[in-house]
């Protein structure tokens, strides 16, 4: 690798990585309040919020990274053209093609790592999310009993606790009724108690203090009464329900497992073959847009340096946002119904995207040379004094006598 070579790359490098690590981050923070909104209103422990967000990673970076990439490339090269470096290149004999050899090998690699983490890692961190997410609300986690509330524990018991300490997990105000069979029931208050589950979320434990339990029959009447100072208690719960298996979902599915699915004899016949036939174009055509990046980057980045336009880098930006949204939410899903042709929806609009990438770059190519000619016969044109075009004039005069 050339002296050249390993400038741009480092030109690149730095504000890729800075835009990266910047997107990702936002888009992190952002759904993390989400997620502790969500945790704390199911009464979740607040480690899963960690869970949650490790899982969401590979999605996200899948959504920064063309985004990181694209504006790493698109700055350095503003970076050059600004400072007439790029005019220095060229001077040189190096084309665009030749400056753009190693970024194509740097975005090849992130293709590469793309196609793994949509093809493969992020499957299974979706499907690991959305398992975290049932869990915390299915009771995986600890049966969720809100304050202030009756709530049917199981069929036969109902529950309701005044005041609610969930990081000690006591309360106060405890009423409990069990009902037993013909029509005979069991009430227990409390003034206190410790409230918890097995570990295997089997059997709700109480030990409460400061007490009555009261029997009553089936006809409303009290047979006795119980006063405690202690009492311990275990009620059974109802067994949690199981999360789906991998794979239902399209984007749960590797892509192995999409070709294993697609290539099997009775695959028309399944009720995931089209979304899986969507999915399958998606992941193709995901880190393929990898390739069409430097065009429009290096589009939106060369510029006049006396007419630089700040305007060129939003619309660069605008225009590769829109693209990824279009695919995703239009393309992927109309492909996934069968409503349209992936070939139509997706791969058209991928190449629509090269063709529009290819014509900003030529114009803005040309819009550069030219006001880099200008520029240069504004440069070379040398103008004289009036007076010193008076004096040159007699002197002509004078040596022509």
């Amino acid at each position: 690798m050339g002296l050249l070579d390993r400038y741009i790359l480092r030109s690149v490098a730095t504000p890729l990585t800075l835009a990266l690590c910047t997107a990702a981050a936002l888009l992190l923070i952002e759904h993390m309040l989400r997620l502790f909104d969500f945790v704390l209103a199911e009464q979740g422990p607040v480690d899963v919020v960690w869970r949650l967000l490790a899982n969401l990673v590979p999605h996200y970076l899948s959504l920064a990274l063309p985004l990181g990439a694209f504006l790493g490339v698109l700055l350095a090269f503003r970076n050059l053209s600004m400072s007439s470096e790029l005019d220095a290149m060229k001077s040189s004999g190096a084309s665009f093609g030749r400056l753009m050899r190693p970024v194509y090998a740097l975005l090849i690699l992130l293709a590469i790592f793309d196609f793994i983490l949509v093809g493969y890692i992020k499957p299974y961190a979706r499907y690991e999310y959305d398992k975290i997410r049932f869990d915390v609300t299915s009771g995986a986690f600890g049966i969720k009993i809100p304050q202030g509330e009756f709530v049917d524990v199981t069929d036969d018991v109902t529950i309701r606790l005044g005041k609610v300490d969930a990081i000690a997990k006591e309360a106060k105000d405890i009423f409990l009724e069990m009902r037993e069979g013909r029509n005979r029931r069991t009430v227990i208050t409390a003034e206190s108690g410790g409230i918890s589950t097995t570990p295997e979320i089997s059997r709700l434990l109480l030990r409460l203090s400061n007490g009555r339990q009261i029997f009553i029959d089936n006809n409303g009447e009290r047979l006795r009464t119980l006063d405690f100072d202690a009492f311990d208690l275990e009620i059974d719960l109802p067994a949690i329900a199981v999360f789906r298996a991998r794979g239902i979902e399209a984007d749960e599915a590797t892509f192995t497992e999409i070709v294993r699915l697609l290539s099997s004899p009775d695959a028309r016949s399944s009720p995931l073959y089209r979304p899986y036939l969507a999915q399958f174009h998606w992941t193709i055509i995901h880190p393929m847009t990898f390739l069409a990046l430097p065009i429009l980057a290096v589009a939106m980045g060369v510029t006049g340096r006396r007419k630089a336009s700040n305007l060129k880098p939003v619309i660069g930006v605008a225009i590769l946002i829109a693209y990824h949204e279009i695919l995703e939410e239009w393309g992927l899903v109309n492909a996934a119904l069968g409503k349209l042709s992936p070939y139509l929806s997706m791969w058209g609009l991928f190449a629509l995207f090269i063709l529009l990438s290819f014509a900003i770059y030529r114009e803005s190519v040309d819009q550069a040379q030219t006001a880099k000619a200008a520029e240069s016969r504004e440069d070379d044109t040398v103008r004289l004094p009036m007076a010193a075009q008076r004096d040159g004039a007699a002197l002509r005069k004078g040596a022509a006598q």
